[in-house]
């Protein structure tokens, strides 16, 4: 019976055998040269006629990272494969030489296979055992098929497609072609791919600034890109290294001083790369969905540049105003104690008597310990070594052992529970700190130290422009990379009385003027479903008897506003606010929705103030403004829909811009956005809000701080204190803050939105502002200006010496106060006759 077998294992046998057996009897003679050109001659004939041709590397696309620039041209982030692709000009000849030196000293001689090298790796092949399977001997154009058109499989079959592709290769390119194939492609471990990104990667450099150490140093990489690079292991990137600096001294590349000397350079096991130019992380991760969501996966490596909107100026000042704003409250419900306390060696009297240095420190120990808790966010973790009435001995590792005092400390009062009780402040270093305390500390801008701690509260920013939704500045946290969290665009939080202006908006709307009279008195009001009653409050606990509108929007008095509601209709209300492009779950279809009992982000609630900022449109909050490919070529432009109140209104489409590739239809004629409100319903709303920022407002810290007038704005705080916000504008710029917990517990006593949100937006709107000319709200037509008696809103008369300046959409006037002397015929009026008034709505 024939023995059945497996002709590939037993054929690899057999080789094996006869190899054997010619090493044996005829080492250094013809019959083994005769049989390695029959083995190389029929695997030829065998594997030839299914590879690709060399010329297909001449449209090779690199895959490149996506970036994401600011719109003023600042990288804030890229994704994917870390790949810069250079010319072969722009490498330095050291780093050509410490690769041919590594890799394959014949580069520039054999034909794309170093014959030599090639019949020893065959003799090895084939004697070594299954598990034993030799690896390396190829040469650098061998290495460049193998990447494009092959895969890490060790067999022979591979070797011989190998050979074959790199004499195709050798025909179709030039030597240092084929060397800028090998630099740009490469993987040199850490996600970097190619030597230029490696080269950032590892040293932070630009190629041509290189030393001999570093550029021996890469070119050992490619032997183990996992293992051989100094991140993951300085010791085997000293071995490679030195391998490597060796191998150029003997090929005459270095002379012995060279060599020397970079063998000696330290190396950094110290992660680099492109720096980063601004911190918006959050927008970054938004412009990543939004890629990712388009493209596939093929986001990360077609080397798109994506231009947000975000300017980086007001980016940076969002970001300072927000931390800044979270840390102050943070400090305001006082110190939590130590991140941890290590035990530590007591000292000796002696020691301390002495001042001499403490035995107990153990700096490598400390590191250690402290390596738990890197830097983050401008906060360094230290370990107090002492500390007593005046002083303490701090160590940190960028500093050594520091000495702080009384100042450092002075704000961190302890906290005594989650209300916001805090404790007295301190009169002594050590009544903060003790010996073994792991805490953390930030450096002011006198270069001196401040006891800091990570804000437990959390926050977010979002400023828009007017005009056309664009997010100039966004942030969603305290900081993305300790909670990536995007509470700009992500949360649904009760927005408070910051609300109260789009409840205003529609009770103009319903026959109320800003003069009407409301009754600021207790109401209850009964749910038959839920069997329940409501009886609202103001934030003093007190009432206001009779004020008109105008007072109780600037004074945010809460059962003022109940009864605008009621009276306006509830359900007209809910239809007037839809058209700002709030939802449903901003808008309950209850009396508690004047209150803003709704869940809204800070985006979606800046988004609804641009239409006061803008004259009465609703414009799109919009993110990304150019998609480029890596050629340059824009696949896309944002179109978006402006407000322009000297413009012919047109239909405007409700259809996003669609990818496409035909540049020339980029730029369409401008699209309008659709109005939502009256420009004087936005204007009389708008003038409400700039008195609502002003003296007497609960905003009046806005305008008071920025020392200008062109402010409107109004605070929000809502039920036990749990979310606090300030939303404003001024012509140009429109901006939401808000603060709050996680978990939605209360904020403590007197944070509202005038002490916690405020003093955020007023920051960053200071920023914003800087140069910026003064601009007024622009009056439009069809607003009167008239003498009203401030006690029943009527439009005074003559005899009247107790009044003030209202504004009214002509047509909407009050009744005039009975006057013989002053008729009301003299006053715009509506067609159908003046808009009455009762004194007292409900």
């Amino acid at each position: 019976m024939a023995r059945a077998y497996n002709s590939h294992s037993d054929a690899h046998s057999i080789m094996r055998r006869i190899a054997r057996s010619l090493l044996g009897l005829l080492i250094g003679g013809a019959a083994v040269a005769a049989a390695l050109t029959a083995v190389v001659v029929g695997g030829y004939y065998y594997v030839e006629p299914g590879l690709p041709h060399a010329e297909q590397l001449r449209d090779v696309q690199f895959q490149e990272p996506l970036r994401v620039y600011s719109r003023d041209g600042r990288l804030i982030q890229q994704y994917g494969p870390k790949r810069a692709p250079v010319d072969y000009e722009e490498i330095p000849e050291v780093l050509v030489r410490a690769l041919v030196a590594a890799e394959d000293d014949r580069f520039f001689e054999h034909i794309g296979f170093d014959i030599p090298r090639t019949a020893y790796a065959i003799v090895n092949y084939l004697i070594a055992r299954g598990d034993e399977r030799p690896r390396g001997s190829s040469t650098i154009t061998q290495q460049v098929a193998r990447e494009y058109f092959l895969n890490q499989e060790v067999s022979l079959e591979r070797k011989f497609k190998e050979w074959i592709l790199a004499l195709r290769i050798e025909a179709e390119f030039t030597k240092e072609e084929i060397l800028e194939l090998f630099f740009n492609t490469t993987f040199f471990g850490q996600n970097s791919y190619g030597v230029a990104a490696a080269a950032q990667t590892y040293f932070g450099k630009e190629l041509g600034e290189l030393t001999l150490s570093e550029a021996a140093i890469l070119a050992g990489i490619p032997w183990g890109p996992s293992i051989a690079n100094p991140i993951y292991s300085r010791e085997n990137a000293a071995r490679r290294r030195a391998y490597v600096l060796g191998r150029m001294r003997e090929l005459g590349y270095v002379n012995e001083v060279e060599y020397r000397a970079a063998l000696a350079e330290p190396i950094s096991g110290e992660r680099h790369g492109v720096e980063m130019q601004l911190d918006a992380p959050y927008i970054a991760e938004m412009v990543r969905l939004e890629m990712l969501r388009k493209f596939g996966d093929s986001a990360y490596t077609a080397g798109l540049k994506v231009t947000a909107t975000v300017d980086s100026r007001l980016q940076e000042a969002a970001q300072a105003a927000l931390r800044q704003g979270l840390i102050d409250y943070d400090q305001r419900h006082g110190y939590r104690g130590p991140i941890r306390r290590l035990e530590l060696p007591p000292v000796t009297d002696a020691k301390e008597a002495d001042g001499a240095p403490d035995g107990a420190f153990d700096e490598e120990r400390l590191r250690e310990a402290l390596a738990d808790y890197p830097p983050l966010v401008g906060f360094e973790a230290g370990v107090v070594l002492h500390a007593d009435a005046v002083q303490a001995e701090v160590y940190l590792p960028s500093r050594g052992r520091v000495t702080i005092g009384l100042p450092a400390v002075a704000w961190a009062a302890p906290q005594l529970n989650e209300k916001g009780a805090v404790g007295a402040r301190p009169d002594e270093v050590s009544d903060v700190l003790a010996r073994g305390d792991i805490v953390r500390f930030t450096t002011l801008e006198d270069g001196s130290l401040q006891l800091a701690q990570l804000p437990e509260v959390q926050g977010a920013f979002v400023a828009l422009d007017p005009s056309d939704g664009a997010i100039v500045a966004l942030s969603g946290g305290f900081d993305f990379y300790l909670d990536s969290y995007n509470r700009a665009t992500q949360s649904n939080r009760q927005p408070g009385s910051s609300f109260k202006p789009f409840v205003y908006s529609a009770a103009l709307e319903n026959g109320f003027t800003v003069a009407t009279i409301v009754n600021d008195a207790p109401i209850t009001i009964e749910d038959p479903v839920l069997e329940t009653v409501w009886k609202p409050e103001n934030y003093e606990k007190r009432f206001y008897g009779y004020v008109r509108l105008r007072e109780a929007l600037i004074h945010s008095i809460n059962t003022a506003s109940v009864r605008v509601i009621l009276k306006a209709g509830i359900m007209n209300t809910v239809r007037h606010l839809q058209k700002f492009g709030f939802d449903e779950v901003a808008l309950p279809p209850n009396a508690a929705l004047a209150l803003g009992v709704g869940g809204v982000s800070p985006l979606e609630l800046a988004a609804g103030y641009a239409v006061f900022a803008n004259g009465g449109f609703r414009v799109t909050p919009y993110f990304i403004d150019r998609i480029e490919n890596a050629a340059g070529e824009v696949l896309y432009q944002a179109q978006p829909a402006f407000a322009c109140g000297d413009c012919v209104e047109v239909p405007a489409g409700d259809e996003e811009p669609a990818l496409i590739e035909d540049v020339t239809e980029l730029y369409p004629p401008m699209r309008l956005a659709p109005r939502a409100i009256s420009p004087q319903n936005a204007y009389l709303v708008t003038d409400m809000l700039h008195d609502a920022a002003g003296p007497g407002g609960t905003g009046a810290r806005a305008r008071r701080e920025l020392g200008r007038l062109d402010i409107a704005g109004k605070t929000g705080t809502t039920n036990d204190l749990r979310d606090a916000w300030f939303a404003g504008f001024n012509p140009d710029v429109v901006a939401a803050a808000w603060v709050g917990f996680n978990f939605n517990r209360p904020l403590g006593g007197r944070e509202q939105g005038a002490v916690t949100a405020l003093p955020i937006w007023t920051a960053f709107m200071k920023e914003a502002l800087e140069g910026v000319p003064e601009r007024t709200f622009e009056e439009p037509p069809g607003i009167v200006t008239v003498r009203i008696n401030p006690e029943n809103g009527l439009v005074a008369s003559g005899a009247n010496p107790n009044t003030i300046f209202e504004k009214f959409r002509i047509g909407h006037l009050p009744e005039r106060e009975p006057d013989a002397a002053f008729p009301t015929h003299d006053l715009p009026a509506s067609p159908e006759g003046p808009a009455t008034q009762p004194r007292e709505i409900f």
